[in-house]
């Protein structure tokens, strides 16, 4: 994998658990190192991933006549996976539940500090260069409305994180029914209303064809006054000109975007002047000791699968046309 993530990912530990399961062939390396020397891959049956791994292509594969198995410390498959790897049976899996957790901590924090006007303060005091606590609309977190919009790995575990808080949770989602939703204390709701109704809404939809720009210039302008919007998905599930437009027209919302359309965005990029909008740098994922929980997720999803238990995060093709 990626040669500066990789320590951070497979640590001293990690790599002492692999060695106890099975014979390390190499050392860790890289994807241009092991492209170099494929002949490595003749007797290997498992193999361990991550960002920036090979694609596991034909040439790839033909090169790995005894592989059994690949287990990736990382979330979506579909930059490496090919044909190819679907018709040879080899089992696949990857972290994203693992690295949703970050995520959801995030957004659950993010929200808390929302509902305190945090980041309005912020603004003013540094605006006004002065003490400023007009706290009379401040809805803070007690009965407040927090809307989400998709329940995968990481929408769901914003929403198991959000239960011990006392807050009214609206959802948009296709995959959850209205029943399964009060066993949450969740409303299932239309994308308009969970604008409309949310104190802070937090999406977490997949980029795909159909998903692309399903956030509308509207969608902002209807939302309640000071309400936020928290967006750790993906930047293109925005329009984003029209999102910068709508928060122009409406100071009073706030924006935290930890993703952009293009990422990164160009530098003098309009998005940077608009004052009431707050990036930070793809920062919501596993980072530092963060990354540790992947590696020990394909570890484990590996121990089981030599085991013969069954697997907790297996992905097949199916699976594709729902991830990211």
């Amino acid at each position: 994998m990626d040669a500066v993530r990789l320590s951070s990912v497979y640590g001293p530990e990690q790599l002492s658990q692999i060695s106890e399961i099975s014979e390390m062939v190499c050392p860790p390396t890289t994807k241009e190192a092991l492209t170099e020397n494929l002949e490595l891959m003749k007797e290997v049956e498992y193999l361990f991933g991550g960002w920036a791994m090979p694609e596991l292509s034909q040439e790839f594969l033909d090169s790995a006549p005894n592989l059994k198995g690949v287990f990736f410390s990382a979330g979506t498959v579909k930059p490496y996976v090919s044909d190819a790897f679907w018709a040879r049976n080899i089992v696949l899996t990857n972290a994203h539940k693992a690295n949703a957790v970050p995520v959801a901590e995030y957004c659950v924090a993010s929200i808390i500090l929302s509902l305190k006007f945090g980041w309005k303060f912020l603004r003013e005091l540094r605006e006004n260069k002065r003490w400023a606590r007009e706290t009379a609309e401040v809805p803070g977190c007690y009965d407040a409305t927090v809307g989400l919009i998709s329940l995968g790995a990481i929408g769901f575990k914003t929403l198991e994180l959000l239960k011990p808080f006392k807050v009214k949770v609206l959802v948009y989602s296709t995959s959850m029914s209205q029943d399964e939703a009060n066993e949450w204390g969740a409303e299932i709701v239309g994308l308009d209303e969970i604008f409309e109704r949310s104190d802070v809404v937090s999406l977490h939809t997949p980029l795909l064809p159909s998903t692309t720009g399903m956030i509308r210039g509207d969608h902002f302008r209807t939302m309640k006054p000071r309400a936020t919007f928290i967006n750790t998905a993906r930047g293109a599930v925005v329009n984003q000109a029209e999102m910068i437009e709508a928060m122009r027209e409406r100071p009073d919302l706030t924006a935290l975007l930890d993703v952009v359309s293009p990422e990164p965005p160009e530098e003098g990029d309009e998005i940077f002047s608009v004052d009431n909008i707050h990036i930070t740098p793809h920062i919501a994922g596993s980072l530092g000791r963060e990354g540790l929980r992947l590696g020990q997720t394909a570890i484990d999803e590996c121990k089981r699968f030599i085991a013969g238990e069954d697997l907790l995060y297996q992905v097949v093709e199916g699976d594709l046309a729902r991830m990211a």
